[in-house]
This record gives C-alpha cells, structure tokens and sequence, in this order.
C-alpha cells in the first residue's frame, strides 16, 4: 500500500485490528504476532507496537471491536423491531447478524466464534464475550416477554445458545443452511408453555 493512502490515527487502530480478525479467521488465534498483524494490515510493526502492547491486547481489542459493532447493530435491530410479530422478531434478532455475515464474510463469523472460544482461556475476553452474550439476552428476553413467554430469561438463554450451537455446527461443516426455520420452530414451542 503506498504511502499516501495509509490510514492514520483510529483508522490505522481499526486496520490493525481488522487484520488480527483475518488473521484468527484463516489461522487461528495462536497466529496473531505484532509482525503478522502488521503485515496483513500493510502496515509497519512499529504501529502495532504504537498500538498494542501485547499479543493479549491486539486479541482482546479486536474481541472488543466486533463486540461494539454487534451491540450497536443489536440495539438498533430491538428499537426498529416493535411492531414485527414477536417470534419473526426473536429469530431475526439473532439469525439476522449471522446471515448478513455469511454473506459479507464468513471469515468474520469465524473469527467472532473462535475469539468467543479463546474466553475460557483468556481472562481478559471473557469480560467483553459475557458483555456481548449479555446484550443478545437482554434483547431476546424483551422480545420473549412481549411475546407472552412465561420464563422469557431461560427462554432467551435457550434460544442464543441454540442458534449459537446451529451456527457452529454449520461453519464446521463448510456449509450453511437456512436456520430460520428451526429456530423460528423452537422459538414458537418455547412461548407455546405457557
């Protein structure tokens, strides 16, 4: 990349942190060096020492960056959704992110779920990954509530855990299929108990 087109300031920040994510998507976490990162980003290792000062650090800022962009998505998705019927609601919630992923960047689901996976390792993502889970139980629950569920807290806890474990599987496999309707099928038994 020529000089003149480098980014600066934050937008050299978010380069460097959009590479560690490529980087974890491709390889994995135990790949992210300040030297790869560099690399990848096209820019000078002295920016991602200017940066970050350890290999923790660049994981758990790229962690934190995907997480603020999905709260924010998230958020906006809950106040647009009140007028939808609750259980389409409830399943867009949370297949939306993951279907406008796999069309952007399957790569980014990767990198998402494999840094998830780092937090039981990792003291330091494991704040941010509870955080993001947190956000996504919150929003379920208000929509399961409104849809009449009578224990929307579990309900929600049951349905992210299972699109999560849906979507895993499917990555895994190198495929994925439409998992709209099995959890709009959960979703609907959930509220069904009442």
């Amino acid at each position: 990349m020529p000089a003149t087109t480098r980014p600066r300031g934050a937008a050299r920040r978010e380069a460097l942190l959009e590479a560690v994510l490529h980087i974890v998507a491709e390889t994995g976490a135990d790949s992210v060096t300040h030297r790869r990162v560099a690399e990848v980003a096209e820019l000078p290792l002295a920016s991602t020492t200017y940066w970050f000062s350890s290999k923790e650090h660049l994981l758990t800022a790229a962690l934190e960056l995907a997480a603020e962009r999905d709260i924010a998505r998230l958020t906006a998705y809950a106040a647009q959704r009140s007028d939808d019927e609750p259980i389409d609601a409830i399943v867009s919630l949370v297949l939306d992110p993951v279907e406008d992923g796999l069309r952007t960047s399957r790569g980014s689901l990767i990198a998402t779920y494999t840094l998830l996976l780092e937090a039981a390792r990792r003291p330091a993502l494991r704040e941010i990954a509870v955080r993001w889970t947190d956000a996504y139980l919150d929003a379920g629950r208000e929509l399961l509530e409104r849809a009449g569920s009578s224990d929307p807290t579990g309900d929600a806890k049951l349905l992210v855990a299972a699109a999560d474990g849906l979507l895993i599987e499917e990555l895994s496999r190198g495929r994925t299929s439409n998992l709209r309707p099995r959890l709009r099928r959960l979703a609907a038994a959930l509220i069904a108990q009442r």
